[in-house]
């Protein structure tokens, strides 16, 4: 057990060590004195506002999973559900990558008496239904990209990528079963066929695949509120579908193994996109940095309730 224990470990120190050389980077490259005169114009009520719009976000992404893992099978309760969604965004901040919560949904849902390989499949879908209402906000806000980055940038090319994910996901989502048949001596591993079919129902409920995707896009729409109203407490003038437009950027950056809950190359980006649109980096870092902690406390407030709820 002790060996393979260390990797983990090591692993853990190394995208920790990146996080904070990121984040300490980025504050010696910045103007220090300008962010702590941004800081003042900050008030406790819109950091606690900020809090709770990201624990909303918490809760509408159990939500999602609940409705995902109902229509496609056998599945948990509501309060269950819950309590282990809580649990599982508390140690997404505290364990190397967001997979970490995954596994956590996935581990507690067993203890639960629901098969792993049902529990990982409802994890997968939650997960993909996430992604394309990404991708899809990413194509429905091309038209901001274009206008505020310059002509270098491929976003064309991210255009085609989120256009070729959304079709294939929506491909299997209406017609994993027909696939599954089609292709069974193709596809050898059994979860994976169930997988195709699970999809299918999710796609037969056509409701349900709405729903599921307009609760991700309001999840999305939240994040981008926050950056908003977090550039406007400091003084920058920007509009919110600027902000919407950006955040699919944000969150697939922030998707990299490489940090700690995204400290750092969240920082990173948020800094980069602000500098392209003419903000000065050290109040894109000033948002980042208070938007990353709103998230770090509303995940406390979700432990707290997971732990206590025990």
């Amino acid at each position: 057990m002790e060996r393979s224990k260390k990797p983990s470990w090591k692993m853990s120190g190394l995208r920790l060590s990146i996080s904070l050389a990121l984040v300490v980077f980025l504050i010696f490259l910045v103007d220090v004195q300008s962010m702590q005169k941004a800081v003042q114009s900050i008030s406790i009520g819109a950091v606690v506002f900020i809090i709770l719009l990201c624990f909303v976000q918490m809760i509408l992404a159990g939500f999602r999973w609940f409705l995902i893992g109902k229509m496609t099978g056998p599945f948990l309760n509501a309060s269950s559900v819950f309590q282990i969604n809580f649990g599982a965004m508390f140690s997404n901040q505290i364990l190397p990558t967001s997979i970490g919560g995954d596994l956590i949904r996935i581990e507690l849902s067993r203890q639960r008496g629901l098969s792993v390989g049902r529990a990982t499949r409802t994890v997968v879908l939650d997960r993909t239904t996430g992604l394309v209402s990404l991708m899809v906000l990413l194509l429905a806000t091309g038209f901001i990209m274009k206008e505020l980055f310059p002509p270098t940038w491929p976003v064309f090319t991210f255009q085609l990528i989120a256009a070729a994910f959304v079709a294939g996901s929506f491909l299997i989502i209406y017609y994993g079963a027909v696939i599954e048949k089609r292709f069974s001596r193709l596809i050898y591993y059994n979860w994976l066929r169930q997988l195709f079919v699970e999809a299918n129902l999710l796609g037969r409920e056509g409701l349900t695949t709405g729903y599921a995707i307009l609760i991700s896009l309001i999840i999305h729409g939240i994040g981008a509120l926050c950056l908003w109203y977090l550039a406007l407490e400091i003084g920058i003038e920007v509009n919110y579908l600027t902000m919407l437009g950006i955040l699919p950027i944000i969150s697939l950056v922030q998707l990299a193994p490489v940090s700690i809950a995204g400290w750092g190359v969240r920082e990173g980006t948020v800094v980069t996109l602000f500098t392209v649109l003419g903000v000065e980096p050290s109040l894109g870092l000033l948002v980042s940095l208070i938007w990353g902690g709103a998230i770090a406390i509303s995940a406390l407030l979700s432990g707290a309730i997971w732990f206590f709820g025990k």
